[in-house]
């Protein structure tokens, strides 16, 4: 459905980064690098690595993957504090703040755009409601967990079930004939 809320915040994140890749390219920056960055900066201590794959977005072994090539390029730093050697806490370099902060206005100038035609009251209103809306996908991540979710898929017909049963595709020969 083209206007279901989850069809148009997927059509607004693409483009959104999309945009910010063209955007980024010049300092060789992606958008889940961004991401990291404005993670990091609003904190005033390092973040473990889960904390930064919850506020980013990014599972972990992507994340550790990123911040590999982030660590080499100088933006962040990586360490295990003396306490506790399992866990590894992420930080912004010097290099790592001081580009976040020179792509600071870009980033709130592509959010004035993007949000024009609301008053101050209602972009702010929107941005409460869409981290409400992320909060509440925990519930559905817990369905999907449990096998909950899973009851609310209406069965097959009968005709269905007879034209391809569940999890197989066609046979090749049977595809090209179809087109």
């Amino acid at each position: 459905m083209p206007n279901s809320l989850p069809h148009l915040l997927a059509r607004i994140g693409i483009r959104m980064g999309d945009l910010f890749v063209r955007i980024g390219r010049k300092e060789g920056l992606t958008p889940p690098m961004y991401r990291v960055l404005a993670a990091l900066a609003e904190e005033t201590r390092p973040l473990r690595l889960v904390e930064l794959s919850a506020r980013t977005s990014a599972d972990r072994s992507t994340l550790s993957r990123l911040l590999t090539d982030m660590e080499k390029e100088g933006l962040v730093s990586r360490r295990r504090p003396a306490n506790d050697q399992r866990s590894l806490q992420v930080e912004l370099t010097t290099s790592g703040r001081e580009l976040y902060e020179r792509l600071i206005p870009i980033a709130a100038h592509c959010e004035e755009v993007a949000t024009r035609d609301l008053s101050r009251t209602d972009a702010t209103a929107l941005k409460a409601t869409l981290c409400s809306l992320y909060d509440n996908l925990d519930r559905i991540e817990a369905e999907i967990e449990s096998g909950e979710i899973h009851k609310l898929i209406k069965p097959k017909s009968k005709q269905q079930a007879k034209e391809r049963p569940s999890g197989k595709r066609r046979p090749k020969a049977a595809r090209e004939n179809s087109r």
